[in-house]
C-alpha cells in the first residue's frame, strides 16, 4: 500500500522534530534545526497557501497601516458596547488562525508540534525547560532594541486612544493576544514552515517573511527597520528551536504591558522588573548548562550527535 503524499515520510523523525537545544545536541549554539520530515511540495502551492492565508489575516491591518500613516485613521475611542464586542472579536480571530494554520498544514503532514507548537526540547542531561526561558530572553532583547530603533527613526508619533477605561483596556488585553497568536502562527511559522516544506533558500524565506510581518506596519514609516530587527530575531528564533510558544507569549506581554503602562505607570514598572528577572535566570541557567553535567562538550568517545542539524537544501555546511 502506497503512502499518501501529505504524510510524514517517517514517524520515527516527526516523532523526534524538532532536536534538543543546547548541548551537547547541537553543532552550533546558532544552528537551525532541518527542516520538518515532510514531503516536499511545489513552490507554486507553497506560495498560493501562504499569500491566502496572510491576505485573510492581514490584507486589513496593511490599508489601515496606510491610512494611520496619512494621518486618517479615526483614534479609537468607546464603551462597554464597543469594546466589549470587539475584544471577543479579536480572541475568536486568534482561534480561527491556529484553527486555519494547522488544518491547511496537516494537508501536507506537517503536525501542529512541527509548525511550532511545542516547547523548545532541551539536550539530554538539562532539568527543567530552560531552553524556553532563554528563547524569551533573546525575544525580549530584540523586541527593546526594535522599539529604540523604531522611536529614533519614527517621525510623528502615533495617536493615542482618547479614553484609556476599562472598556479599552479589556480590548486592548485581548488585541494583544491576537497579535501575538496570529502574527507569530500566520506570518512567523505558517510562512517560514510552509516555504521550508517547498525547499526555498534560507535568504528567500527570510525576505518574505520581513516584507510580510513589516506590509502591516507601514504606519511606522522608516520606523520599519526596528521591525525588521526583531523580527529577523524572531524568525532565528523559530528556526532554532522549532517553537513558537515562547515567541507568542512574549509578543502579547509586550503589547499588553504598553497598553496596560499607559494607565497604570506601575504595570510599566513591574514589567522592567520582569525582564530584569527573566534575563539574569536566563543567563544563571545558561552558565549552569555551560559548566556543568557530564558530556557538554558532546557524546561520549567522540561519536555522532544523537540529532543531526543539517545544512539548508542548495546549501553548505559549516
Amino acid at each position: 500500500m502506497s503512502m499518501p503524499v501529505n504524510m510524514p515520510i517517517d514517524s520515527g523523525p516527526a516523532a523526534t522534530w524538532p532536536g534538543p537545544v543546547g548541548r551537547p545536541a547541537r553543532q552550533h549554539w546558532w544552528s537551525s534545526q532541518p527542516p520538518p520530515p515532510s514531503a516536499p511540495i511545489p513552490a507554486g502551492r507553497a506560495y498560493l497557501e501562504v499569500l491566502l492565508v496572510f491576505a485573510a489575516f492581514f490584507a486589513v491591518g496593511i490599508i489601515a497601516g496606510g491610512e494611520a500613516l496619512a494621518g486618517r485613521l479615526a483614534v479609537e475611542s468607546g464603551s462597554w458596547a464597543v469594546f466589549g464586542p470587539a475584544a471577543l472579536g479579536e480572541l475568536i480571530t486568534a482561534g480561527l488562525a491556529v484553527t486555519v494554520t494547522v488544518l491547511l498544514s496537516a494537508r501536507r503532514g506537517i503536525t501542529p508540534r512541527m509548525l511550532g507548537f511545542g516547547l523548545p526540547r532541551a539536550a539530554a542531561g538539562s532539568e527543567g525547560n530552560w531552553p524556553a526561558f532563554r528563547m524569551a530572553s533573546w525575544a525580549l532583547i530584540a523586541l527593546i532594541a526594535g522599539s529604540l530603533i523604531t522611536r529614533a527613526l519614527t517621525a510623528n508619533e502615533l495617536a493615542e486612544p482618547k479614553h484609556l477605561n476599562g472598556a479599552y483596556l479589556l480590548y486592548a488585553t485581548a488585541a494583544s493576544m491576537a497579535a501575538g497568536v496570529v502574527e507569530e502562527t500566520v506570518v512567523l511559522a505558517f510562512v517560514v514552515t510552509t516555504l521550508r516544506q517547498a525547499r526555498r533558500p534560507l535568504a528567500e524565506i527570510v525576505i518574505v517573511a520581513l516584507a510580510l510581518r513589516c506590509s502591516y506596519h507601514d504606519y511606522y514609516g522608516p520606523g520599519l527597520v526596528g521591525i525588521a530587527f526583531w523580527a529577523v530575531i524572531f524568525i532565528w528564533l523559530f528556526l532554532r528551536t522549532g517553537s513558537i510558544i515562547p515567541l507568542i507569549i512574549v509578543h502579547f506581554c509586550w503589547d499588553a504591558s504598553i497598553f496596560w503602562s499607559q494607565q497604570h505607570h506601575i504595570v510599566g514598572v513591574f514589567a522592567a522588573l520582569a525582564v530584569l528577572i527573566l534575563l539574569l535566570a536566563s543567563f544563571v541557567s545558561w552558565l549552569a548548562d555551560l559548566i556543568g553535567g557530564p558530556g557538554r562538550g558532546g557524546p561520549p568517545g567522540g561519536g555522532a550527535q544523537p540529532y543531526g542539524y543539517p545544512a539548508w537544501p542548495g546549501q553548505g555546511g559549516g
